[in-house]
């Protein structure tokens, strides 16, 4: 049967757009590699990278309890063991699933309304900057984005024809999309309520909902179980939301990201830190389910004895949601443009489309748009998974599949007006899209331009080009004098370049700004112990510890003072405290074995040795000490 003749036209400029949009990410892919950021060096992506060499390295379990979603790793890992581990492979791989989901965009577009509406969707997606910048980061929103549109254009389907394989495939879909953002827990619980009781109230079969909602079980449940046989504990994703739900939801949040304090702002800090701070409060050993209650208990009381302050936050956090800038956590999207000159071109951008969605959204309720419902659902159900806990651009993105074929109603709707004269409509249209801009352009949080600087320091810091980070730091403190985190990390490079009297300088500033930094506290620990002064070491490390107590590097640094005193079982007690909060360190494993050796344990400090190299069979100190053990 040949073709209709729409979809034939229709092909043409679909094929235009997603080649445009091909080339404009290989374009943007060549000049991202002159970019800090290009390799994932860095805080989340870092973390991610890091669990997909685990996994590689045939440690498949982790520590347990997963803290964060499973799936975006193992794809890694998978796109890793099939490249011979390539970096390009995975940004590719990205690409790729971003030209898929400029696809489903456009087939959700002419789903709901018809073929005009998909292709002006896609080509806003194409050209839409935040998409092809995140397509470049190590990140889960990545995947997601792809999995969430893939899954609203299954429920489209499932609305039209549900049968027991579509609702298979559909919660195959939602369980894949649950695994790399939780957010859509919330429209799938509702969505098979609504149609269990829609086929029990009509007698109709039950069968499409419930294959529906036993795959997505099925799928879910692998990492439930994972979390129960191997972590010891019932969790039914990840252990970090209470956390999470936390920092969303306390006296000093502010709607996005920042720290509670005591904590730091990478993954394995924040994991360390939150358990270590919920075990000193209660006083005992805690699981991580333990830990989540602990944190998520915190903001419950919160928002129990703050009702309107709680209130005040959730109104922030929505206007937030809608902010036109990229808030990041990451990589920003406006600071890239100094490194990538593809960024500095005014592409469209969430100040775009965000108000063209909500003229669309406001539009189609007297339109002939199909699944309204079940798109402002999903819509509203997300949004309200975020504003649960806090706001930044990658957790919005999962969300945007759906926002394209609303935004291109909103302009088709616009321009139908302007073309055929009805100045009323252009004028109320226009006034609900100037509204739209004043949403947007609220601007409740300013650029921190210190935290882009430093995060670009720190990436120099790793690949040990020190003059250059200093240079970003500088810059930094330039942005924000007053800037703790940037007054630290000038003292971390300098310390590292010999420059040590001058890093003491950057250290009591640190403390000047931020009184509670605890690692500020242990770099002049360090400071002091390397100029021979003990007593005043172990002072800065005891009040390390007190602020941080996950703070393995101060308890370290704490138990070599007591080492060379000769006060082995404090050592001993610091060096084990150390361990218990990072396993993985062979510098205080080397300094367990010495504390052993000293006090006649020879067995155990061998032991304790052959534990470091296993870390890091290049740890020369634990290499020298065993093999003179050994010799003896």
């Amino acid at each position: 049967m040949p073709r209709p003749a729409a979809g034939r036209a229709a092909r043409g400029p679909l094929v235009g757009i997603l080649s445009a949009a091909f080339v404009l990410r290989i374009a943007y892919w060549f000049f991202s590699q002159k970019s800090p950021f290009y390799e994932p060096l860095l805080l989340d992506p870092a973390y991610y990278e890091g669990w997909a060499a685990r996994i590689l390295r045939g440690d498949f379990v982790g520590e347990g309890v997963f803290y964060g979603l499973p799936l975006y790793p193992f794809f890694l890992a998978a796109l890793y063991k099939l490249s011979s581990h390539a970096l390009a492979a995975v940004k590719a791989a990205q690409i790729f699933l971003g030209l898929l989901n400029i696809f489903f965009i456009y087939k959700i577009g002419k789903k709901m309304a018809d073929e005009k509406t998909g292709l002006v969707a896609a080509s806003l997606a194409a050209f839409y900057g935040p998409f092809f910048f995140h397509e470049g980061i190590l990140i889960p929103e990545t995947l997601g984005l792809f999995l969430y549109t893939v899954s609203f254009y299954g429920v489209c389907l499932f609305l039209e024809r549900p049968t027991a394989k579509g609702g298979a495939w559909l919660g195959l879909a939602f369980g894949l999309a649950a695994l790399t953002k939780a957010g859509i827990l919330f429209f799938v619980s509702g969505f098979l309520i609504y149609f269990f009781i829609r086929f029990l109230k009509t007698k109709k079969s039950v069968r499409p909902a419930a294959a529906c909602a036993l795959t997505f079980l099925l799928v879910l449940a692998p990492v439930a179980a994972h979390n129960r046989i191997y972590g010891k504990d019932t969790v039914l994703l990840t252990a970090h939301s209470g956390f999470n739900f936390y920092i969303g939801n306390n006296p000093d949040a502010e709607g996005v990201f920042k720290a509670p304090p005591g904590t730091g702002t990478n993954v394995d800090s924040q994991r360390e830190d939150s358990r270590a701070l919920a075990e000193k409060a209660l006083g005992r050993t805690l699981k991580p389910s333990e830990v989540s209650k602990y944190w998520s208990d915190k903001a419950r009381d919160w928002i129990a004895e703050n009702p309107g302050a709680f209130l005040k936050l959730a109104s922030r956090k929505l206007v937030l949601f809608f902010d036109a800038r990229e808030i990041s956590d990451v990589d920003d999207y406006a600071f890239g443009a100094k490194f990538n000159p593809l960024l500095k071109f005014p592409w469209p951008n969430f100040a775009w489309l965000g108000p063209f969605f909500l003229l669309g959204i406001f539009l189609s309720r007297g339109a002939a748009v199909r699944h309204r419902w079940a798109a402002v659902f999903w819509i509203a159900g997300y949004t309200a998974g975020v504003l649960m806990f806090f706001v930044n651009a990658r957790y919005r993105l999962p969300i945007l599949g759906v926002f394209f074929p609303f935004a291109a109603l909103g302009i088709l709707k616009f321009y139908e007006s302007i073309r055929e004269n009805r100045w009323g409509g252009v004028l109320a249209r226009g006034a609900v899209l100037a509204g739209g801009i004043l949403v947007t352009q609220a601007n409740l949080v300013g650029t921190d331009w210190a935290r882009d600087y430093v995060n670009a320091g720190d990436i120099f810091v790793k690949k040990e080009d020190l003059e250059q980070a200093v240079e970003f730091y500088r810059e930094a403190l330039k942005a924000e004098p007053h800037s703790a985190v940037a007054n630290q990390a000038m003292g971390v490079a300098l310390t590292k370049m010999g420059r040590s009297e001058e890093a003491r300088d950057y250290y009591e500033k640190t403390i000047a700004e931020d009184p509670l930094d605890g690692l500020a506290y242990n770099n002049l620990g360090l400071w002091h112990d390397n100029h021979g002064d003990s007593e005043t070491a172990e002072k800065y490390f005891l009040k390390a510890i007190e602020l941080k107590p996950a703070s393995y590097q101060a308890h370290n640094n704490l138990g070599m003072v007591y080492g060379k005193r000769g006060d082995n079982e404090k050592a001993l007690a610091e060096f084990e405290a150390s361990l218990k909060i990072n396993p993985s360190n062979p510098r205080a494993c080397t300094n367990l074995g010495l504390i052993y050796h000293r006090m006649g344990r020879e067995a155990d400090a061998r032991a304790a040795w052959r534990r470091a190299l296993a870390i890091d069979p290049d740890w020369k100190d634990a290499r020298r000490a065993l093999d003179l053990s050994e010799s003896a």
